[in-house]
């Protein structure tokens, strides 16, 4: 029984990113940073992005939520994680994002995503990358290597098939969005 259950507690450290996270460090990590929290999906989209960089920590690696891609007439597509290799510039890994009240549409939405991009990128046309929040730009040379993909959800997700979860619910999470929303609303934190 005792080594059933350090192998449970094994498997769940690996398909979460942090099992003592803490709400209010994640709302003081969050409060300053001035995105648009409009969109529900944006607060899942940060909280995973602080467990992506403890993954992936600086000053090795960069993580950014947002890169949308396109060809030459239309946008294909956005990635909600992308880390980078700061020595290389390359890819090493790309996570799709969704806390959705059913998260087997969310999880089939993430396999939808990922095999778009995947079809894009093999196919050898003309791509551009652009970051939807300054608008920087990225070569598609950059994204040629990747060959890891995740996709994450709320509390819950890893048993329906995604790769990892957040450790918080999403009515967590939406409550944590409400508190950064007030705490613009109210002049304490930056717009």
């Amino acid at each position: 029984m005792r080594l059933f259950n350090l192998a449970q507690l094994v498997l769940m450290t690996l398909s979460s990113f942090n099992a003592v996270a803490d709400i209010e460090a994640d709302f003081q990590a969050l409060k300053n940073i001035t995105i648009s929290y409009e969109a529900k999906g944006t607060i899942c989209e940060q909280v995973a992005k602080l467990r992506f960089a403890e993954r992936f920590p600086e000053p090795q690696y960069g993580v950014i939520t947002g890169i949308a891609y396109r060809n030459v007439s239309e946008t294909i597509g956005e990635l909600d994680i992308v880390v980078f290799d700061r020595l290389s510039g390359d890819v090493v890994e790309i996570a799709e994002v969704k806390c959705w009240k059913d998260l087997d549409d969310g999880y089939a939405k993430a396999l939808e995503q990922r095999a778009r991009f995947q079809k894009a990128i093999r196919s050898n046309k003309p791509l551009t990358f652009q970051s939807t929040a300054d608008q920087s730009v990225f070569q598609q040379s950059q994204f040629a290597k990747v060959s890891s993909f995740k996709s994450i959800a709320q509390k819950g997700a890893v048993a329906v098939g995604y790769d990892l979860e957040l450790e918080y619910t999403l009515p967590q999470l939406l409550k944590l969005r409400s508190r950064i929303l007030m705490c613009r609303t109210v002049g304490e934190c930056p717009k």
